[in-house]
């Protein structure tokens, strides 16, 4: 039990770190850990949780370099997603919805990467359309960050903007998904006494990653980002694969 509870903290502060620096990333480092040592589908709710607290906790410092054209945008997306996301999950699985996510993520990542034509392209029905597929993504998956971080990354935006539209656009949409979660699934009280057992952990990873931020260039930003993304189509499919 004492390694399985270090594991969740190591864990916690690594993801928490990452989380920070690149505004992703959180879900994609702890969910599977979380998940693996708790065995319970309900344990997403702790990634959720987490997810939002750190938001909350960035919030004042980054507020101002929030580009709110572009949140808007996106939260009104991600509200004509999230439900959608969440009935698809029951439609047709979590296994099925991974392999379909990681190949979209993959592709759409590739095809900024090569800069397909109209890819990145400015404007605001592209802007909705990538917040919906992050509302949906939260819904079914619990992962909202890449679309979004993949758009504005795609679309040139600073990493200052990025981070700070990042954050804020959680606090609205990782609630939106909270309350899906609570609604759909039958959720334990032990589940949110996990959740608070690693707020310690998050917030020591949240200040390393807040600090580090400011020492990585933007050239190194754009690299760690696609490398997420990356990362998130990879293990979503391997997640596939073997589920």
């Amino acid at each position: 039990m004492l390694i399985e509870q270090t594991l969740l903290h190591v864990a916690a502060v690594i993801a928490a770190f990452f989380q920070s620096v690149v505004g992703i990333g959180f879900g994609m480092v702890a969910g599977p850990v979380i998940l693996l040592v708790l065995e319970d589908p309900a344990a997403v709710v702790i990634s959720t949780c987490m997810s939002w607290l750190i938001a909350l906790a960035l919030f004042p410092w980054l507020r101002r370099g929030t580009d709110w054209t572009m949140m808007t945008r996106l939260v009104l997306g991600a509200a004509l997603g999230v439900v959608p996301g969440a009935m698809l999950l029951g439609a047709i699985g979590i296994g099925t919805l991974k392999g379909v996510a990681g190949f979209g993520i993959g592709l759409l990542t590739l095809a900024m990467i090569f800069g397909l034509p109209g890819m990145n392209r400015p404007g605001r029905a592209g802007d909705v359309i990538f917040g919906a597929l992050a509302g949906a993504f939260g819904g079914c998956l619990a992962i909202p960050g890449p679309p979004a971080a993949l758009r504005m990354t795609g679309l040139g935006y600073p990493k200052v903007t990025v981070r700070a539209t990042m954050v804020s656009f959680f606090c609205v949409v990782w609630a939106m998904i909270l309350a899906a979660q609570m609604t759909a699934l039958s959720i334990p009280a032990q589940t949110f006494w996990n959740a608070a057992m690693l707020i310690p952990a998050t917030l020591a990873g949240l200040a390393i990653g807040n600090w580090a931020a400011d020492k990585v260039s933007e050239a190194v930003f754009r690299r760690m980002v696609i490398a997420f993304l990356l990362a998130a189509s990879a293990s979503l499919l391997a997640g596939s694969f073997w589920g």
